[in-house]
């Protein structure tokens, strides 16, 4: 009897030390909610610097921001325990001092990032890797912050003492998640970016690609888009931007008295990225039934960057009605190319498949060139028509191999990774 009353005791006291255990175990998930509000705080922020066109370092982006802060909650979490757990217990004056640290270096960023003024310049290789020293760092320190704060208001330092060391593998995969998922994001966002900057070139659109530029310098120093270095490419074109916008602003130093005055204003507005303000100086003219088809075209790229499709689409067909119109010359054969280049991008953009790849064959069938055998050559490629994309990457390659031997090359390698059992991609690559 006194055996299994004895058992019975000892039976007692394990579920009681359980018990106490499991309630000192702290929980997670206040510090996890607020660390997700910071993180869109943060972004929140980013968004607003975008909007006011200056460069909101060092996270440039909203998903970026979130990302960084997000993957570095993990180490966070784990050194806030171990400052709870070592220095509150043996050494609370030590831990006092690295609050009060903590707390005024969070002021201080805070302070900063609200008052300062961003760069919109282009930033120098100096700049850049400060930058990518910061990310991590202000991450770091924000949410320790807030982890020190959350542990004073919920006594975990009370209940820290009896809670588990985490081994070296925890600490080791903590470390990663905070330094290398982002910096894998990040490139991946880089490369989307410069793949941008290139179409942006492509089609002249020198703002956007300027501004791109100057982030890729910021989130990837070492970074190549094309043949330059993305520091000496953002140095050139700021250059040409320069050239562009003082001659905007000798131009506006007379009134617009006509639509030809008027489109050459619009047309460099357009090449800084400045849609709105083009719209606006074409407005009087837009509705005129004599409008040029130089005006309409210019129309119809300023919504194709809007992604306005149909709007697109629209004046890319007044323009080519009013170039076939005209007597036949160079300017109106190459009006009307471009025109059926815009006409086949927007009804591509809004899934009129059959519409756009008969635009392509028109402009291709008055312009057999490299340039239009590319563009076909991207359009089967998303359609899923391996064979033609093929056939025309190969043209596009054979006629200007300078400019289309390397990315016609990478488009038949795409082809064949994702299509490995077409033979059609594989047959006669060595050409």
């Amino acid at each position: 009897m006194k055996r299994q009353k004895g058992s019975l005791d000892t039976t007692i006291a394990a579920d009681v030390e359980i018990k106490s255990t499991v309630n000192v175990t702290p929980d997670r998930s206040p510090i996890i909610l607020l660390a997700i509000i910071l993180a869109c705080l943060t972004g929140w922020w980013v968004s607003t610097v975008r909007d006011a066109e200056s460069l909101s370092l060092p996270y440039l982006r909203v998903d970026i921001a979130i990302v960084c802060f997000v993957c570095m909650l993990p180490l966070v979490m784990l050194s806030s325990d171990w400052l709870f757990r070592v220095f509150s217990h043996h050494s609370p004056p030590l831990f006092k001092l690295v609050q009060i640290i903590f707390y005024t270096g969070a002021a201080g960023i805070l302070i900063m990032a609200l008052t300062s003024s961003h760069p919109n310049g282009t930033l120098s290789r100096y700049d850049a890797w400060e930058s990518m020293i910061l990310r991590p760092v202000l991450a770091f320190w924000l949410m320790m912050t807030l982890c020190l704060i959350e542990g004073q208001i919920s006594k975990r330092g009370k209940t820290s003492e009896s809670s588990s060391k985490q081994g070296f593998l925890i600490w080791g995969l903590a470390l990663m998640t905070a330094v290398l998922v982002p910096a894998i994001y990040i490139q991946s966002r880089v490369n989307e970016i410069v793949t941008t900057v290139e179409e942006s070139l492509g089609s002249g659109r020198l703002g956007d690609a300027r501004r791109l530029t100057r982030e890729v310098c910021v989130l990837a120093p070492w970074q190549k888009i094309g043949d330059l270095p993305a520091g000496d490419l953002a140095r050139d074109l700021d250059r040409s931007c320069y050239e562009i916008e003082r001659n905007i602003g000798f131009m506006q130093l007379e009134p617009v008295g006509s639509e030809e005055a008027a489109y050459q204003q619009a047309r460099l507005l357009t090449i800084l990225g400045k849609g709105e303000a083009a719209l606006r100086l074409l407005a009087p003219w837009k509705d005129q039934k004599t409008v040029s088809p130089l005006t309409c075209q210019l129309l119809g790229n300023i919504y194709q960057q809007q992604e306005q499709w149909g709007e697109s689409e629209r004046w890319y067909q007044k323009s080519l009605n009013a170039w076939e119109r005209l007597p036949h010359s160079e300017q109106q054969q190459a009006g009307i190319v471009s025109a059926w280049k815009g006409i086949a991008f927007a009804e591509r953009k809004r899934g009129n498949y059959e519409k756009a790849e008969s635009a392509y064959l028109s402009a291709l069938s008055l312009a057999p060139t490299a340039d239009q055998h590319y563009l076909l050559a991207q359009f089967y490629e998303d359609t899923q028509q391996t064979s033609k994309a093929r056939e025309h990457a190969l043209q596009a390659m054979a006629l200007n191999a300078d400019r289309y031997g390397k990315s016609g090359q990478k488009l038949i390698t795409s082809l064949q990774q994702q299509h490995f059992g077409c033979l059609n991609v594989w047959r006669g690559n060595s050409l």
